[in-house]
């Protein structure tokens, strides 16, 4: 490791919303990995009390009042970890589809110098998605065709939620995550645009496993059919032709 890899602070920011019957053994999980001073949990205006189980397990918790969508929760966990002093985060969601196990060897590329941003894939060699649901078989690769398309840049999985990045790229005066327009799905989409297009970060994709096999069928996803999809897509659409910056 030379003086530019240096190993870096951060921070593994988790989502959640209304968890309850997934948080306790994915955060089990998650402290049998990390420590838990390197782990905070943004809970995005729970009502079932997922958010009183992560702070039973020991981890910090910082509570919307009301749900304002993940791309708030991930907005505020990358504030926290700025004020901590971190370079960089790691994003997660409390669901129990992603393997803690697999946190670092996401983030390492990261925290040593090697990339500024890896992006998670099921759909490369290694990677597995056990029980994914037919429909997404499909359209996810063929989302990850149009995205690559557009950014020149080419992505096997680019609706992985699993990613880790600096966040100093943040501070570039051409991009603002604290537009309410990016409170849901769209925020995590504005960065991987910004981060591609905008900073021209060193980007790395690395297999993830993706868990759906042991979750009931209305639990697999929270995105609605129409709605969400339109959600992930509408920054590319929007940051392609100008309209929103």
């Amino acid at each position: 490791m030379n003086a530019s890899q240096k190993t870096q602070k951060g921070m593994v920011i988790i989502a959640n919303y209304n968890q309850g019957e997934e948080i306790e053994r994915f955060l089990n999980e998650c402290r049998q990995t990390l420590p838990l001073e390197q782990m905070v949990v943004v809970d995005d205006g729970s009502t079932d009390g997922s958010d009183a189980v992560a702070e039973r397990l020991g981890f910090t918790v910082l509570r919307h009042g009301k749900n304002q969508g993940i791309g708030a929760a991930i907005r505020t966990g990358i504030r926290h970890a700025s004020t901590q002093g971190c370079e960089w985060v790691l994003i997660s969601s409390s669901n129990g589809k992603m393997v803690p196990a697999e946190f670092p060897k996401i983030f390492g590329p990261v925290q040593n110098g090697e990339v500024q941003y890896v992006q998670g894939s099921r759909f490369l060699d290694l990677g597995k998605s056990p029980g994914l649901p037919t429909f997404r078989k499909f359209a996810i690769p063929v989302f990850s065709l149009g995205v690559s398309v557009l950014l020149g840049r080419w992505f096997t999985d680019a609706t992985c939620g699993l990613r880790a990045y600096r966040i100093d790229f943040l501070q570039n005066p051409r991009i603002d995550i604290d537009q309410e327009w990016l409170n849901r799905y769209e925020l995590e989409y504005y960065i991987h645009y910004h981060a591609v297009r905008t900073a021209k970060l060193k980007i790395k994709e690395l297999p993830v496993t993706i868990r759906y096999d042991h979750l009931g069928e209305g639990r697999r996803s929270k995105i609605q059919p129409v709605v969400g999809w339109w959600s992930m897509i509408r920054p590319f659409v929007l940051l392609g032709l100008g309209i929103k910056r």
